[in-house]
Parts: structure tokens; C-alpha cells; sequence
């Protein structure tokens, strides 16, 4: 695969994050991914022996035979039952598996896929509990190109539609270069599938993917789950549901030294809970899984996740926070697990019982501190526990012993329910940020603001949870106009209609002519997300056709 060096990355993170205003806010900018990874490099060409198989063949004496360069075409409509293999094929050239069909019966490059087009895709089933579809060790440089990949319907419980790489014990070993693009992968409403990619790999890319119907009862589900593999990811343009976390990277101790899934990118993706999985809920199918949150980082470092759009999380399993960056050393034997250098920018992230929660270190084993975090030009829309049956917090940031260093929220428009519980809430006992900047945001104040436990609101909590931090050029809906117990430099509206947006019950957040948070920020524009460029970010999102 042909990869692309970091030269000019740390550029576009600057550029994303405004590297000049965050150099001044004494907190360190994230470091940025260092490849990027291609959704069809060149070098992935049929140079070999394209053949065409029939419904009857066997498909993994074809897979067994492809030598690098050939090609496996499979017919729409036809379907292969088994659990298939990808092996290690000596050379350099690609071997492509994909369906007979092409635009229009499928999507153009870089367009997703939906359900609608599975009667134009071949499909994989498996008829069990083990996978559809393996990468073995060392096994590299598949592509996967229109297909259907699914559940047999006489299966009850599945671990893994797709496992890349499972119990590599060195970075040599795991699977690498392999792309899945344009494919359609899914359980069903009744059956539990635990997963639907387990990326354990190396240099992988899911692209303009729908991965659906991933949930279980009793234990975390996932849409894609990575915790053996170093990376780089690239995840982009995918529609990704999962019961316990839409994706998630780390939760089980990596069997591989020093591991921390590394170099990922997760852009323009639409992350979705369904109402039917929600109890109580007029929708709810009857199926209690297992809901905890839409992203999770427990061990990663160097991650962009920006452009998405995340819908729906409520408290069930847990409290309901949508955003997670929870350092884990899961089963006590990883004490490098990390979660640094992660750039969380020009995402919507709605209809949630939380926003985000920031872990400085792992509460149960030892882990490394949590640092270098950017959330920036976002928008949180209705963050409402009443509603969603959690919290109602909006920014939490807790710690058992370490803080996290070089937290970085601003330029977002962060906005409660009703009945919003805090924008802000630290503790408990410890402190537990290190250069901590909160400015430029638009957000509602909740009930409790900027709280710190046991201590109170405003500066008191910065002072007692904080070591070094800067509050400043905020507006802050709701509560208190005369901004009583927080620094100067903030602006305190009585209510969310005072910040005067453009049409809030159409959910256009711009801040209209006559705003008086327009001429609020630091850097002189207006405070709170960027809307117009929010919108060209997340534009096609949801349907995965960007215009």
C-alpha cells in the first residue's frame, strides 16, 4: 500500500486546530498521525489473471490460488457459505476480491453503500459462531471491493463477522494491507453478533462501508474493534452501529509488547444507535443489548477523528456519555496502554445523554497519563439526561491519581437540554487536568456549571482540580448573567435565546447579525463552532455521497 509520510501533517492538524492560538494557550498541540493510507493505492492493480467464479465453485480454492496481482470476481446474487481464509501470499502485487457488479448497480468510488444495493452483491456467510471471513498471520495486500458479508440465519451468536489478526505476538506477524471498500456487512435485529470487524492489522482501510445490526446482550458489542493491532487505520465514510461503542480501540491487553493501536484516522462517518435498540423507547424491538457509548479510545495514540456525525446514546449499561477517552489497561498486564495526540475536530456529535469524558489514567490498573487532547469546532446539540436517561454533563474530566495534560476545548457550541446537568465537571479527589484551556465555546450552563466536586462552581473548581489553566473568551447561556464566581473575560447571557442563533429549531446554530457573541472570541471572530465550516465538514455524512 502506498503510504504517504507525515511531512505535511502537523500542518493540516495546526491548520484544523489553529496552531497559533494553541501555542499561546500553554498547552501542547496533538501530535498528528504519521501516514496516511490510501482507499486504492496504485500500486493495487489486476496485473495477474482475473477470474470470473460461478455459484457452485469453491471460493477458497480460488483464494488459495490467486497469486499477487490476480483477480476473484463473484456474481452478484450468489452466495458462499463458510468461514474463509486470507493467506500469506509471497510478492508484492494485490489480490482483489470483489463482485461482478459496477456502477451504477453500485456506488462510484468513494460513495457508500447502503442495503439497498445487496441483491447487486455476491455474499460471504458464515454458518456459526467463527468468522466469515480471516486474515491470517502475515497474510497482506487483499482488497475487498462490493460485497455482502453477513450472518447465516440459523446463527444465534457470532464473536467476529471479520477478525484481521487475533493473537500476533509481535507487529511482524499481524496482517497488513488489506482494504474492505464499498461492502455491506450486518447481523440482524435478533442475532448476536459481538462484532462486526476485529482490526488487529496493520496499514487497513475501511471505506464507504455499512456496518449494521453489531449488538449483544451482556457484553460490549462493536461495529469495529481493534486491540492487537499497531496500525495505521484509516475508517472513513462508513455507517457503524454498535450496541456497546460504535468503534472502539483497545479493551483487551494487546498480546503484542508495548502496543497501543497507533496513526488513525476516522473521518466523514456516521455513527448510529438505533431507537429500537432503547428500552422503553416506542421503537424498541424487544431486545435488550447491551448500550454504553458511540467512540471509545482505551488504548490509542495519534488519532484524527473529524467530519462525523454521531446520533444517539443513552444511559443503559452506563451513563451515557457519547465520546469516551478512558485510558484502560484492561486486564492488568498492558501498563503501556495510552490515550494521547487525538484531535476530535468539526464533528456533530447529538441526541446524547453526555458529551465527553476525559480519563487521566486508568482508576483500576496502572496505565500511562492521558495527554495532548484537542476538541475543537464541534457541535453538541441536545445533551440532555432528562431525555436520554443519564447525567447530563457535557464535558467531564476525572482522574484517580495523574491529571491529563494539555486539554484543549475550544471554539465548540455545546448545548444542554432542558435540564443540563454541568458543561464542565472535574474531580474527584485528585487534580486532574494540566494546562487546561477552555475558551472561544458557546455552551449552555446546565444547573451546576463549571463544577468541581465537593468544591463549587467557577474559579474555585479550576483551582482545585486544575494545575494551570486559562478560562476565557466563552459565552455562557442560562444561570448566572453577572458571571459571579468566574474569571473576567466571559460573557453571560440569561438564556439560550440571548445568543441570538440563526434557527436553533431547524438546528442552524450560526449566530445571526445582532448576536452578542459575535464579536466574543479571542481571536476576534465569533465564539462557539464555526458553523459554516462544521457544515461543509460533515456535508454527506450521513448518506455517504459528498457533494
Amino acid at each position: 500500500m502506498k503510504l504517504l509520510q507525515i511531512a505535511n501533517r502537523s500542518a493540516l492538524i495546526g491548520c484544523l486546530l489553529g496552531l497559533a492560538r494553541l501555542a499561546s494557550a500553554a498547552a501542547a498541540l496533538p501530535k498528528a498521525p504519521r501516514v496516511w493510507l490510501e482507499t486504492k493505492p496504485a500500486a493495487c492493480v489486476v496485473s495477474g489473471v482475473s477470474r470470473t467464479l460461478t455459484p457452485g465453485d469453491n471460493l477458497q480454492t480460488a483464494i488459495n490460488a490467486a497469486a499477487p496481482g490476480d483477480e476473484i470476481v463473484l456474481p452478484a446474487g450468489a452466495t458462499y457459505e463458510g468461514n474463509f481464509t486470507l493467506p500469506y501470499k509471497a510478492g508484492t502485487g494485490w489480490v482483489t476480491i470483489r463482485g461482478a457488479s459496477l456502477p451504477p448497480a453500485l456506488p462510484a468510488e468513494g460513495e457508500r453503500v447502503t442495503p439497498a444495493h445487496a441483491s447487486a452483491m455476491p455474499k460471504l456467510v458464515t454458518p456459526n459462531v467463527n468468522p466469515a471471513l480471516t486474515a491470517l498471520s502475515t497474510a497482506a495486500r487483499y482488497r475487498l471491493v462490493g460485497l455482502e458479508i453477513a450472518l447465516k440465519s440459523s446463527v444465534t451468536y457470532n464473536y467476529n463477522l471479520i477478525l484481521l489478526g487475533n493473537a500476533e505476538t509481535s507487529d511482524a506477524q499481524v496482517p497488513s494491507d488489506i482494504i474492505f471498500d464499498r461492502c455491506y456487512l450486518h447481523g440482524s435485529p435478533q442475532q448476536t453478533l459481538r462484532r462486526g470487524i476485529g482490526l488487529n492489522s496493520a496499514r487497513t482501510v475501511i471505506a464507504n462501508c455499512w456496518i449494521s445490526d453489531c449488538h449483544e446482550e451482556g457484553a460490549d458489542a462493536q461495529a469495529i474493534a481493534g486491540w492487537n493491532g499497531p496500525g495505521p487505520f484509516k475508517i472513513e465514510n462508513n455507517r457503524l452501529e454498535g450496541s456497546g461503542e460504535n468503534i472502539c480501540f483497545g479493551g483487551a491487553d494487546p498480546s503484542i509488547a508495548n502496543l497501543v493501536c497507533s496513526d488513525i484516522e476516522v473521518r466523514h462517518n456516521y455513527f448510529f444507535k438505533p431507537l429500537s435498540w432503547r428500552i422503553g423507547a416506542p421503537e424498541f424491538v424487544g431486545k435488550k443489548w447491551t448500550v454504553k457509548n458511540l467512540f471509545e479510545l482505551k488504548n490509542a495514540r495519534r488519532v484524527l477523528i473529524e467530519s462525523n456525525v454521531f446520533e444517539n446514546c443513552w444511559g443503559h449499561a452506563q451513563v451515557g456519555f457519547a465520546i469516551l477517552f478512558t485510558v484502560r489497561n484492561q486486564g492488568g498486564k498492558a501498563p503501556w496502554c495510552a490515550v494521547e495526540d487525538v484531535a476530535f475536530v468539526n464533528n456533530i456529535v447529538r441526541h446524547s445523554a453526555s458529551g465527553v469524558s476525559v480519563l487521566g489514567e486508568d482508576d483500576n490498573h496502572p496505565s500511562q497519563p492521558t495527554r495532548r487532547i484537542a476538541i475543537h469546532n464541534n457541535l453538541f446539540e441536545d445533551i440532555d439526561g432528562a431525555r436520554w436517561g443519564g447525567d447530563g454533563r457535557m464535558f467531564q474530566i476525572i482522574s484517580p491519581k495523574r491529571p491529563t495534560e494539555d486539554l484543549v476545548i475550544e471554539h465548540n457550541t455545546a448545548l444542554h437540554g432542558a435540564k443540563g446537568n454541568s458543561f464542565i465537571t472535574l474531580g474527584d479527589k485528585v487534580k486532574v487536568a494540566r494546562n487546561f484551556v477552555f475558551r472561544d465555546n458557546v455552551t449552555t450552563r446546565g444547573q451546576y456549571g463549571a463544577f468541581g466536586s465537593g468544591k463549587g462552581e467557577g474559579v474555585v473548581a479550576l483551582d482545585a482540580f486544575c494545575e494551570g489553566w486559562t478560562f476565557d473568551h466563552n459565552v455562557i447561556l442560562g444561570g448566572r448573567v453577572d458571571g459571579k464566581n468566574y474569571p473576567p473575560g466571559n460573557l453571560f447571557l440569561p438564556s439560550r435565546e440571548a445568543a441570538g442563533f440563526a434557527n436553533p429549531d431547524a438546528g442552524d446554530y450560526r449566530l445571526g447579525p445582532n448576536s452578542p457573541a459575535r464579536v466574543q472570541a479571542s481571536d476576534g471572530g465569533a465564539s462557539g463552532a464555526n458553523m459554516e465550516l462544521l457544515a461543509k465538514a460533515t456535508a454527506g455524512a450521513l448518506t455517504g455521497r459528498q457533494p
